[in-house]
């Protein structure tokens, strides 16, 4: 009896409290989820109303280039004003939302006195909404003491928009916070290009929603001539601002020219790499070459530097070696699931690591071989040592078909039966079982006429019935015994293969050859004594 008060009270308590941990739980996750996980920017079409119309076309090529430019940025940093707006932002929808759930039901507490229920019902209905409104209570309380965290490294990216090719026209003037709004976009570029004395003036502007006017303003006067050199100067100078910090950078020339290199495992491009802008810190540079060894190493990357790194990957020692097929000539030659040519193929492989070589003839027989270091580890083939000439090790020569030999022909005959009665048995036997099935249907309906007696006035239709019952009862007999022969059959099949293919296996552990009789060689080496002893007596 203590222990089933004792138990009641710890599951009295464990409910009583579970709720409460739980929500505690489920407000502490909340309260850890940043808010504003990315930053978009939206390029507006920049006003070219200020050039002559054989240099409007300009403004078209300065958007692409900072597009292209701007595609690059994958990092941005948030100041303070930024992050504390969006913070205030999203604490006051959070509690908006909570007090126009919490008016919802103020108000719908008070329209119960004038629904005109019954007592019993609107008693019911008060004690409802009181309690919904506590809850909702307690959740404002919440919602306003717990501050929402913004994320202070967001990922940047262009909107959807200027990543299809579309620019919209600029909003305005008094009309920015609604547009950024509207396109759903934390900043919007726009920008206007104009003629003077012979050159041209462009003016960039970015405005922001955190601070609700334009925060970011850039002019340079150029000419035609030195356009790329421009946009690379107005690019940096967009990435800086755009991300809060001084972005790094990092060249890379590599040899071989088709060496592929990797910055934390994100393709780069190959040999001579463009200048690739990075947020400030440690990276991983990866260069990999086709038979050459890989460099992997870590590169420091100071905000505002850029890092060029000079890279000759060294050669692997490589085998070279034709591959040949004497009967098939022209057959498809693989390293594991890659085509490499049709034979005869000189192959050139590290001479340290292995190659599995696969050779398809037209006919689709197929030879495989496993090489490493001038010789053949497995497969069906043999080497040929210095057999093309200079510049190439040897010759692979891969045969695609094997004539069986006489101790394995017993084995290969064994296999052949086994699967011809194998597969035998699995037509059979559901035909058999589905035969045996029809004629069981089919006695136990005759039995049921015969116990019923009907037909009893008929005599020849009683005795069509019985014969009809006879025959169906061979047939299930005859459909049992095939199918038993030919389980037998499959039987004796697997024992004979199985026997087959054991019977020349060497064992695991040789056995110790047979201990000598003791017995018998003390006999033999008595009566051999006795003989001697007896040789000149009378």
């Amino acid at each position: 009896m203590k222990r089933s008060k004792v138990s009641f009270i710890v599951l009295f308590l464990f409910f009583a409290i579970a709720p409460s941990i739980f929500a505690f739980g489920r407000a502490e996750e909340a309260a850890q989820v940043p808010v504003n996980p990315e930053y978009t920017l939206l390029v507006t079409a920049f006003d070219v109303s200020g050039l002559p119309l054989a240099r409007q076309l300009m403004g078209e090529t300065v958007m692409r280039k900072l597009v292209n430019s701007l595609e690059n940025i994958n990092f941005r940093i948030r100041g303070e004003d930024e992050i504390a707006y969006h913070k205030y932002y999203a604490w006051e929808n959070a509690r908006a939302t909570a007090a126009r759930a919490l008016q919802a039901r103020r108000n719908e507490r008070d329209l119960l006195l004038f629904r005109g229920e019954p007592s019993w019902r609107y008693r019911r209905n008060l004690r409802t909404i009181d309690e919904a409104i506590v809850l909702l209570e307690q959740q404002l309380e919440e919602v306003s003491a717990r501050a929402p965290t913004v994320v202070e490294r967001p990922v940047f990216r262009l909107s959807e928009r200027n990543r299809g090719g579309v620019f919209p026209e600029p909003p305005a003037a008094g009309e920015e916070f609604s547009f950024a709004r509207e396109q759903r976009v934390d900043a919007f570029l726009v920008g206007s290009l104009s003629e003077f004395h012979g050159r041209i003036y462009l003016e960039t502007r970015v405005f922001t929603t955190h601070s609700r006017s334009f925060s970011y303003h850039y002019s340079v006067l150029f000419s035609s001539m030195d356009l790329i050199m421009v946009m690379d100067e107005i690019a940096d100078n967009l990435v800086a601002a755009l991300s809060g910090v001084r972005p790094s950078a990092v060249m890379v020339h590599a040899t071989p020219p088709d060496a592929m290199i990797l910055i934390d495992g994100t393709f780069v491009g190959r040999g001579e790499m463009d200048m690739h802008t990075h947020f400030p810190g440690m990276v991983q540079v990866e260069v990999r070459a086709h038979n050459h060894a890989p460099a992997v190493f870590p590169l420091m990357l100071n905000p505002g530097e850029l890092a060029e790194v000079f890279i000759d990957l060294t050669p692997l020692s490589l085998s070279a070696f034709e591959v040949v097929v004497p009967d098939s000539p022209g057959s498809l030659v693989y390293q594991g699931a890659l085509f490499l040519g049709e034979t005869p193929f000189t192959l050139e492989l590290p001479m340290s690591q292995f190659a599995y070589i696969t050779v398809e003839t037209p006919d689709g027989e197929i030879g495989t071989v496993i090489y490493r270091q001038n010789e053949i580890i497995r497969g069906n083939a043999r080497f040929v040592q210095n057999a093309v000439g200079p510049g190439v090790g040897g010759m692979t020569i891969i045969n695609t078909a094997f004539p069986v030999s006489p101790e394995e022909r017993p084995v290969e005959r064994a296999r052949r039966n086994f699967y011809r009665a194998y597969g035998a048995l699995w037509i059979i036997l559901p035909a058999s079982l589905i035969t045996a099935g029809i004629a069981g249907t089919y006695i136990q309906a005759n039995n049921h006429m015969v116990l019923n007696n009907l037909h009893a006035d008929d005599p020849e239709r009683r005795r069509r019935i019985h014969e009809n019952a006879l025959r169906a009862n061979n047939i299930r007999i005859g459909a049992f015994t095939v199918m038993g022969i030919s389980l037998g059959v499959t039987f004796f099949q697997i024992f004979r293969y199985l026997r087959a293919a054991s019977a020349d296996v060497a064992p695991l552990v040789p056995a110790p050859p047979p201990a000598p009789d003791i017995y018998e060689e003390m006999y033999y080496y008595g009566m051999e004594e006795m003989e001697e002893s007896m040789e000149g007596q009378p």
